[in-house]
């Protein structure tokens, strides 16, 4: 999925560009603003309006000769198209959820890199870092965390890359007197976005 530019990526051309153009901004719009900022032509862009506005996706008014638009949210269509536009927030929701089902609990789950960051595309990993208790069941903690990984998979609609590091494993690698990789792991702890767990740096030690 192009989480940069999901309404674009499931409604194609013109449409798709006037809707997530709407679906950015709260305020009304001229429809010649819209159409800049969608980069569509002014008379295309009237037309489609038009189109949104009959099936009751779009709220048009006019003030003297100017027409105003912004996104019905409060319609079923208008609602959909928002949360289309806002996708990556519910996907992260949604991995929260799938996050505390993990049994045994991890010490931490999070996700960083592009998606974390907001600018994945449709060719973009889903990075997961999991941590695992010491103390944890090596054979439910994999399977556990297997399942986790096929169900984001098929959620985010982006393959799932997963690291799994058992606590003190991460501590070696990731903790302050760390040599190696340390640009990959202060990207992480830039980027991480946690789903169930402790933070980052409470598990490893402060930034480097």
């Amino acid at each position: 999925m192009d989480y940069v530019r999901p309404v674009e990526a499931v409604i194609p051309g013109a449409m798709g560009q006037l809707l997530a153009a709407l679906a950015r901004v709260k305020a009304e719009l001229p429809v010649s603003t819209l159409a800049t900022i969608a980069g569509v032509g002014r008379t295309r862009a009237s037309g489609i309006i038009a189109e949104l506005s009959a099936l009751g996706v779009v709220e048009r008014r006019e003030v003297g000769r100017t027409v105003l638009v912004s996104l019905a949210r409060d319609s079923a269509a208008g609602e959909l198209i928002d949360r289309l536009a806002h996708l990556g927030s519910e996907v992260i929701a949604r991995l929260r959820s799938l996050a505390a089902k993990i049994e045994p609990t991890p010490e931490t789950l999070l996700i960083f890199g592009s998606f974390a960051r907001g600018e994945a595309d449709a060719d973009s990993d889903l990075d997961v870092l999991a941590v695992r208790s010491p103390t944890a069941n090596p054979e439910k903690w994999a399977a556990s965390l297997s399942g986790f990984a096929e169900q984001a998979q098929v959620l985010a609609g982006n393959q799932v890359q997963l690291l799994d590091y058992d606590l003190e494993e991460l501590r070696r690698k990731a903790g302050p007197k760390a040599k190696e990789g340390r640009e990959f792991w202060r990207a992480v702890r830039r980027d991480a976005i946690v789903l169930v767990g402790s933070q980052f740096d409470d598990l490893v030690g402060g930034a480097r």
